[in-house]
Order: structure tokens, then C-alpha cells, then sequence
């Protein structure tokens, strides 16, 4: 084996040896949310002020994203205004929330604009929009997977009809681009709508620069040739990553978290009180929650709102008492990588009682995890940061095959977990 070679498997497999946690962490800022004002401040004439945006590979490809389409961004200050192509081709990354917030942003205009990606983007589904667009704009990618996709414009607005049970990027995608065309505009939901905290993220950021959408009975009226307002705001903390921290804290804390919004909107910071719900003993504080070791108990949990905290609630499940079921879980499957099917392969190596009944999970919570075994992140930033933190509850040190991941959304994870006590090489 050569040393490049060696140097860079080195760096990338982690061996987490089991030890408690405590002290202090200050939460990265929410990746949800810095897309969206980095995306509304990129479409508004003239220049704002962002402080706080996530330093992860998703942003960085959002940002690189809105420089093709125009925009100038330097260290969060963003100077936008009319779409425009600046290059033919944007690389999403394995960004799903670029691409599909931008598709629809790219084709305001009307040359054609190729949107690429890597590892599982390119088979990512990006049907919704495909039904929506390609009779009456160009919309082009290959039959066996979705990039390279190639769209054009200019888009007019209209009435669409799509599901809400798919994926929420879709619909805000159209709420970001919609208000720019020169129609007004509806969005029909033709299902009941999931990860409704996320929409309401979106309409959040559209409100403060401006934007105006009306909610209906089943979607939204978006009226047409309007203008976003450039601003100054700061990104709050993220509760998806916090969730990670909270977990750990009642395993093996206690953990202050600090950096986070008691009244944020986010949808995932349903995992505060999903965690009472199990008997955890979690403090508001000024600055956060304070979250301390707690004897945990199995519930029922539909994570149909919240797909992005199941693997780190299947991890709570599987050290709690009793029976925890997580169900409505079948959009654990269609992310970075087949979460449900991850956690509970993962889980069940390292000892935990758990299996998989179509789109649920049913989980025998044990006391202890055994360990001493090499788990897969399946280049997932979630997997990778969950098994992280069931590590602290086995016998025996665990091998996670690749660290890295974590930066497409946390990047100082690792940095985080030793700086609390956790024992890694």
C-alpha cells in the first residue's frame, strides 16, 4: 500500500472507543435554514448581510450554485438580482436541496442550465418536477437517472398539482421561484403534506424579504412579478444536528447545547420533546438545553414529519426500556442513503434488538450495546453521526469506515465529540 494511499484511509476510518460525555457544545448553524436565506438573499436586488451560514459542502454548493445564476457572495455578503446564467452547468454536489430548489430558480431564464451531481444525487427522484415541467420546458437527463439534467425557461407561473407526501424541496423550490415569474400562481397539494415544519421554514425566510404567499385549503396562491427585499439576519442552530447531542446527553452526559432558539421553527426540534416523552431529563437554559443521563423508555414515534431525526431515534430506541416503534418512516429511504435499512443493519451488529417490518421499525431496547465491530457510515451524514453516539454505549470500541461524511452537514462533529471526553483515533 502506498503512503498517499495509507494517509488517506487513515484519516478516513475512525475507531470510537466507549467513554461518557460531558460539558459544553456549541450547535452548528441550521443547514436548512442557511440555504433559504442564502437562496432568497441570492434573488434579491441588491445586497444583504447573512452571519452564520453553515460551512458544509451542501452550502458550498448552494452558494457556487447562485454565483452561476448570478448572484456575488463573499463571506455572507450576498448581492443579488435578476437570474441570469453565468455557467452552463451547476454541480449540486450530493446536495439534494440545491438541486431542487434551484430548478426552478434556473429556469427564470431562458438559456439552458445543466445541473449535475455525485454518488446517489444522480438517482435521486426528480419526477415532481419532470411531470410538471417537460411539456412545456425543456427538462432533459438520461433514462436511467436524473443527472445530468438539462432545464430551460422561462418559467411563466401556473397552476401545479403535486404531492406532498414526496419530499418538501419540491414545493419550496416553486415558492422561491414562483413569485419571480410574470403570472400569478397556485400550488395544489393532491396529498396530505409531510415535513410541514420545512414549508414553514420557507414561508418564514419569503416573509422577512418580502415575499408574499397565501395558504389555501390545499396549497398555496403565489402572486406573480414580485420582489425580494435584501436584509441583514443570522442563521439560529440547528436542531437536526442538535439531536445527536441531545442523545448523547441522556446516554452518557450531562451536555449543555448551547447556540439554540427555544421558539425556532424548525421541524426538528420536535426531538426536545420527543426525548421527555422517554423520560429524558432535558432543562431549557438561556442559551439552550441543559440535557442529563436519564432512564429512557420505549414510545411509539411517527417520524412521517421528521425523517431527518429517525437514526438517531432508532439509536434511543435501542438502548431504551421496553418497545419503541418507529413508523412511517419509507422517506428514511429515499436519502443520502436507505436510512431504515442502515440503522437497523448497523444497529443489529452492534447488538441492539431491532428489526424492519416494511416502512417500521420495531425496536427491544437493551441496556447495553456490544460493539467491536466495523459499522458503515453508507456515506451518510446522519449514519455516520449516529453510530457515533451509540458507540458511547458498548462494551467494546466500534470501527466506523468513513469520518468524513459528517461535512456535508456537520462539519466539526468529530471536533465536537472529543472535545466533550469522546475517545477516537
Amino acid at each position: 500500500m502506498n503512503q498517499s494511499l495509507r494517509n488517506v484511509l487513515k484519516y478516513k476510518v475512525l475507531e470510537i472507543i466507549p467513554t461518557n460525555l460531558s460539558g459544553e457544545v456549541k450547535i452548528v448553524s441550521s443547514k436548512s435554514l442557511s440555504h433559504r436565506y442564502v437562496l432568497a438573499a441570492a434573488l434579491a436586488h441588491g445586497q444583504s448581510k447573512i452571519d452564520n451560514i453553515l460551512d458544509s459542502d451542501d452550502l458550498i454548493a448552494t452558494q457556487s450554485a447562485l454565483k452561476s445564476l448570478g448572484a456575488t457572495i463573499n463571506q455572507g455578503l450576498i448581492t443579488g438580482g435578476k437570474v441570469q446564467r453565468v455557467h452552463e452547468t451547476i454541480d449540486c454536489f450530493e446536495s439534494g436541496s440545491t438541486l431542487r430548489f434551484l430548478i426552478p430558480v434556473a429556469m427564470l431564464q431562458d438559456k439552458p442550465v445543466t445541473f449535475t451531481g455525485k454518488n446517489q444525487l444522480p438517482f435521486r427522484t426528480q419526477e415532481m418536477y419532470e411531470n410538471l415541467f417537460k411539456e412545456t420546458y425543456q427538462f432533459e437527463h438520461p433514462k436511467d437517472k436524473w443527472l445530468p439534467l438539462t432545464v430551460s425557461g422561462p418559467l411563466k407561473g401556473g397552476t401545479y398539482h403535486l404531492r406532498g407526501d414526496v419530499s418538501s424541496q419540491f414545493i419550496t423550490g416553486l415558492l422561491y421561484a414562483l413569485p419571480l415569474a410574470p403570472n400569478d400562481s397556485e400550488i395544489i397539494l393532491t396529498s396530505h403534506l409531510e415535513s410541514v415544519g420545512y414549508v414553514d421554514m420557507t414561508l418564514d425566510v419569503l416573509d422577512k424579504f418580502g415575499i408574499k404567499i397565501i395558504k389555501t385549503v390545499n396549497g398555496y396562491k403565489i402572486p406573480g412579478n414580485q420582489h425580494y427585499n435584501p436584509g441583514n439576519y443570522s442563521v439560529e442552530g440547528d436542531f437536526s444536528g442538535a439531536a445527536f447531542f441531545v442523545a448523547a446527553g441522556l446516554l452518557a452526559g450531562p451536555i449543555h447545547l448551547t447556540n439554540l432558539n427555544h421558539h425556532s421553527l424548525q421541524g426538528d426540534k420536535e426531538i426536545i420533546d420527543l426525548a421527555v416523552k422517554m423520560g429524558g431529563d432535558i432543562t431549557p437554559t438561556s442559551e439552550g438545553y441543559l440535557v442529563k443521563p436519564s432512564k429512557l423508555k420505549g414510545i411509539s414515534i411517527d417520524v412521517g414529519q421528521i425523517p431527518d431525526l429517525g437514526p438517531i431515534l432508532m439509536v434511543l430506541g435501542a438502548l431504551a426500556e421496553g418497545t419503541t416503534i418507529i413508523h412511517n418512516a419509507s422517506r428514511l429511504r429515499i436519502k443520502e442513503s436507505d436510512r431504515l435499512n442502515a440503522m437497523v443493519t448497523n444497529l443489529k451488529a452492534l447488538g441492539a434488538n431491532i428489526k424492519e417490518i416494511g416502512d417500521t421499525v420495531e425496536i427491544k431496547g437493551v441496556s447495553k450495546l456490544k460493539g467491536g465491530v466495523l459499522v458503515s457510515s453508507y456515506k451518510d451524514h446522519r449514519i455516520a453521526m449516529s453510530m457515533a453516539v451509540a458507540s458511547i454505549m458498548c462494551e467494546q470500541p466500534i470501527t466506523l469506515d468513513d469520518e468524513t461524511v459528517v461535512s456535508k452537514s456537520y462539519p466539526n462533529f468529530f471536533e465536537s465529540f472529543k472535545a466533550l471526553g469522546g475517545q477516537v483515533k
